[in-house]
């Protein structure tokens, strides 16, 4: 397979520090919900095929609701997201939530690329590329 996309529907979800009591760490639900989301989808989209071999490209598009206290003039010309969350943070959640299902591991993306932008339904979209243009 030399490509695979997927759409995971509402709010996007940032990779966190995990919380702890004491010396016991634990992922916080909502982020291991969102992983959870992340890995059906990939599963579903890969439809049996074996991971990515080789370098990936990893595309991946963070849609967020315009805020509704923004007056209307402000939301009409919305477009880049420039609020938290990081989109280092994006990127790594949904990478590691691709790990041994669209690729063998997230070290193999050698080429990210990640946006954040207001639009009418939230979501992420996530488009994996082989970069070595063979199918694997």
């Amino acid at each position: 397979m030399n490509s695979v996309s997927f759409h995971i529907p509402g709010d996007p979800v940032a990779f966190a520090r995990s919380g702890g009591h004491g010396a016991v760490r634990f992922t916080p639900k909502r982020q291991r919900d969102f992983m959870g989301l992340v890995r059906l989808a990939a599963y579903k989209a890969m439809d049996g095929a074996a991971p990515i071999a080789g370098p990936v490209e990893l595309a991946i598009r963070a849609t967020y609701l315009v805020p509704s206290s923004w007056p209307k003039k402000r939301a009409a010309v919305a477009k880049w997201r420039t609020a938290k969350p990081d989109a280092d943070n994006l990127a790594k959640i949904v990478a590691d939530a691709m790990n041994a299902i669209v690729f063998a591991d997230d070290a193999q993306v050698a080429s990210l690329i990640v946006q954040k932008t207001y639009g009418p339904l939230a979501g992420v979209t996530v488009t994996a590329i082989s970069l070595d243009g063979e199918a694997h």
